[in-house]
């Protein structure tokens, strides 16, 4: 008997240590983040599931219809889905106390929050493009000199890009995603496909999100990052705790370390823009970036319209 309750004992400690996030954030990224905190939480064990945000979504949402959801933490491109668990008292709201924190990033009294900041805009393989001038604005990239020359993630896997296709819909209309098609601009699944064959010289220009590029940039591709002069796209993809955390208390702990200043800093090293203002930036980003706020009303109301239009245009699915 005292064995039993020992070993009860046990797995009660085991749970109580251990954290399980949910992600679509690239995983050479995350890894590094949680390893940084397990240093500084001797004892602690992170199990990650990292898929496209699309693929995350629709595991938690059959998780959740089972009544049995498994992550403590989601972290997702996808505002309009921490949107929906929000309206469905799904999240636990989180106090901002991190000095220098921007608490408009606190959505809805922190219930989910920003971490560090991913912009939507050009990248350009400056080989491949070769003596055509660079896009500077987004209309720029219906120029008949670019057909046949850019690539976009799939909106359907990548939350980026759904971002995107709803921003650039609700700004220029639906007809631009059909100018492009007829430009020649090509659909790849996930932005690390398309920026690999971007630096590969698939391409000569992607919409894309930014921090991969600046990584490539610093492996030596001959890629460089675009923001366009009518605004690149602040995509949002936060992170929150889930109302069924099994362990609330280590999954805020969690929440908050990336807002430490050492988890600010590794971001930065990654490429990202951290959210911090005292954090230091990514290399070949000086000052602000002009940015325009991702349509998150507009692609919550519009999603699956949207999406089978982009299907049906570019015969996906």
């Amino acid at each position: 008997m005292r064995k039993f309750f020992g070993f009860l004992l046990f797995l009660g400690l085991a749970q109580a240590q251990s954290l399980t996030l949910y992600t679509s954030e690239v995983l050479t990224n995350v890894n590094p983040m949680v390893e940084l905190f397990r240093r500084a939480n001797p004892g602690v064990s992170v199990q990650v599931f990292r898929s496209g945000t699309g693929e995350v979504i629709t595991r938690l949402r059959a998780e959740l219809e089972a009544g049995n959801p498994q992550p403590d933490l989601l972290w997702v491109a996808d505002e309009t889905f921490f949107r929906e668990l929000a309206g469905a008292n799904r999240l636990r709201a989180v106090r901002a106390t991190t000095p220098g924190f921007p608490v408009r990033f606190a959505y809805q009294g922190g219930l989910y929050y920003e971490v560090r900041l991913l912009y939507n805009g050009i990248a350009v393989n400056t080989r491949r493009l070769g003596n055509l001038p660079e896009p500077a604005a987004w209309r720029d990239l219906l120029r008949p000199e670019y057909k046949d020359l850019i690539g976009m993630p799939n909106p359907n896997f990548s939350g980026a890009a759904l971002s995107t296709l709803g921003t650039l819909t609700q700004r220029f209309g639906f007809g631009f995603f059909e100018q492009l098609r007829r430009n020649g601009m090509r659909v790849e699944q996930s932005n690390p496909v398309l920026q690999q064959k971007l630096a590969e010289g698939q391409y000569a220009l992607a919409i894309i999100t930014d921090f991969g590029i600046r990584d490539l940039i610093r492996q030596g591709a001959p890629l460089k990052m675009v923001y366009p002069r009518d605004g690149a796209i602040l995509v949002p993809t936060p992170i929150g705790i889930l109302s069924t955390s099994k362990n609330p208390a280590l999954a805020e702990r969690f929440l908050r370390f990336l807002l430490s200043a050492e988890a600010q800093a590794l971001f930065a090293q990654q490429g990202y823009i951290p959210v911090v203002a005292s954090a230091p930036r990514p290399a070949g980003v000086s000052g602000e970036v002009l940015a325009i706020p991702s349509a998150a009303d507009y692609v919550q109301a519009n999603r699956q319209g949207l999406l089978s239009q982009f299907n049906t245009l570019f015969n996906l699915r």
